[in-house]
């Protein structure tokens, strides 16, 4: 099922689902203003439009390193006024606002997940995910996301937990780098001969 797939389901199953903490009709409600088409926009990966949903806005859903958080906050600052925050699985939603142009932005934090920072968030400001696309975030790599993890068996066909992290965010991330970046990347997360070799292959497939 692709990503568009998953979080249009969402919203078919029951009034009850709620996206970033909020419902279907809750979003309507937040995003009023119709979406700006314009050609050449390009989204950042994992950003879908919910136009199909009734919402004109975008959602999208990111993998970050702790130590990418400040600055995923300062990208948020420099455009929005935070104006609500509310509490979804025990942590804090907030919702920012730009009254001069119209923008608005739902954003939920959480560090429960693959020793990293999920971000999920619905915006009407393609400036906000294009300043995202520009930023280029790095996912954190498996031997992060997942402590003592044996590089021999990481691959395409991985399941559970290791499945859905390499399918929906590590994967698309790695095979955008070019050969300079990936060495920049092994530098960054001090990647092992072992590692190297395994993410080689799968980058060769």
């Amino acid at each position: 099922m692709s990503f568009f797939n998953r979080i249009a389901g969402l919203f078919d199953r029951t009034p009850k689902e709620q996206i970033a903490g909020y419902s279907l009709s809750e979003l309507q409600a937040v995003f009023t203003e119709p979406l700006p088409h314009t050609p050449a926009l390009s989204l950042p990966p994992r950003v879908v439009s919910l136009e199909d949903t009734g919402v004109p806005a975008y959602y999208g859903a990111l993998l970050i390193d702790g130590s990418d958080r400040d600055a995923f906050q300062a990208l948020i600052e420099a455009s929005f006024t935070l104006s609500h925050e509310r509490s979804f699985n025990d942590l804090p939603v907030r919702q920012y606002e730009n009254v001069e142009n119209h923008q608005r932005l739902i954003c939920f934090i959480s560090t429960r997940e693959f020793n990293a920072v999920t971000v999920r968030l619905v915006t009407n400001s393609t400036d906000f995910l294009e300043a995202i696309k520009r930023q280029r975030f790095a996912v954190p790599p498996p031997w992060v996301a997942f402590e003592g993890y044996d590089p021999a068996w990481w691959g395409t066909q991985l399941q559970g937990a290791q499945g859905y992290y390499n399918d929906q965010y590590f994967l698309p991330f790695f095979t955008s780098l070019s050969k300079a970046e990936k060495l920049a990347y092994y530098i960054r997360y001090t990647a092992t001969q072992e590692w190297t070799e395994s993410l080689t292959s799968i980058g060769d497939e």
